[in-house]
């Protein structure tokens, strides 16, 4: 089960990463829009780097 459910957990951090970048998607207690947008783009570029490293182990052995 661990072959789907690592996928999926990155998977689910980038497109919570895409909500945050989204002008209607999730309202998160951040005064600071230009924030709100680091964390978006820095949890997406995480989600990307988690996948593809997750793969890469699967891969490997």
């Amino acid at each position: 089960m661990k072959f789907i459910s690592g996928p999926l957990t990155w998977a689910f951090v980038i497109i919570i990463g895409g909500l945050m970048l989204t002008p209607d998607g999730i309202d998160i207690i951040v005064t600071n829009p230009i924030l709100r947008l680091a964390m978006g783009v820095i949890a997406i570029a995480l989600g990307g780097m988690g996948f593809i490293e997750q793969r890469r182990q699967a891969t490997l052995g």
